[in-house]
């Protein structure tokens, strides 16, 4: 078997991980970057492997890796600052894992800093305020969640001024999950039309697993709003897209029954007694 230990890590092998990671593979993609944390010499490329493995292990409540990678931060160039990013980092991950106040809790560790304020730290800065609007919002706070997530909008940029690649990337993906927080935040208000144009926006940017996340949620409004033909039409479109990660089968399921009734008793009603 070749030796390629060697080897630089390339932009490529980077991104591959990544995109596990983007795909919710979380083992494989920690397996991944471990790989190429043993290869990497320059201290940025381990500390961008190090952040990235902090997320991954943070997802699969890997507690020992996420403590041995943070150990590494700390002998890289800046330890403080790795640190707060690295909170961020899993803030998020908390958040996912369906603890939102510990979430909060580490990202008003991050806010305590002085370290946002700083032209550098710009696109961490939209991370941080999006992070807190997502935590407020699964804790069912959406008025404090809409205005945390109108702040991280309101900081998105034009693309010429978006610098390289990888922050190009962290606008994209954030600014849709931007768009859908804020649908369920106005879906939990019963502003449903809103929540619906929240939606529709995200679909027009996305494509695959979130695009079909998208049409599940203007489905849901149009329940809400009565609309059962058009909702039944949305459901059948995600129908078609199956399987999704995105999309519970129940969840289908039960809006699709929810609008089958719901016609049923529209057409009751309209008829003559």
């Amino acid at each position: 078997m070749r030796d390629f230990s060697h080897l630089p890590v390339t932009e490529e092998e980077i991104d591959a991980a990544e995109k596990l990671r983007a795909r919710g593979e979380f083992p494989g993609a920690l397996a991944r970057m471990q790989e190429l944390l043993a290869r990497a010499g320059d201290d940025d490329t381990r500390m961008l492997l190090l952040f990235d493995i902090i997320s991954c292990s943070t997802q699969i409540e890997a507690h020992t890796v996420t403590e041995d990678a943070l150990s590494e931060l700390d002998k890289l160039p800046q330890p403080e600052i790795s640190r707060v990013l690295a909170n961020l980092t899993r803030a998020n991950a908390e958040t996912d894992l369906g603890r939102p106040q510990n979430a909060l809790n580490l990202l008003d560790l991050c806010i305590e800093t002085d370290y946002f304020d700083r032209d550098d730290f710009r696109v961490h800065k939209y991370q941080l305020f999006f992070f807190k609007g997502k935590a407020l919002e699964r804790l069912e706070r959406w008025n404090e969640a809409l205005e945390w997530l109108d702040m991280a909008h309101s900081m998105f940029p034009n693309e010429a001024s978006c610098g390289d690649e990888t922050t190009r990337r962290i606008y994209g993906w954030v600014e849709t999950e931007i768009l859908l927080n804020k649908s369920r935040s106005l879906f939990g208000l019963g502003r449903y039309e809103d929540a619906y144009e929240m939606a529709m926006h995200a679909y027009e940017r996305e494509k695959g697993d979130t695009k079909t996340l998208s049409l599940m949620y203007m489905a849901n409004c149009r329940v809400m709003q009565k609309q059962y033909a058009e909702a039944l039409k949305l459901y059948l479109a995600i129908q078609k897209e199956r399987p999704c990660r995105a999309v519970r089968e129940e969840a289908l399921r039960e809006g699709m029954n929810r609008c089958l009734k719901g016609l049923e008793k529209l057409q009751t009603q309209d008829r003559p007694s």
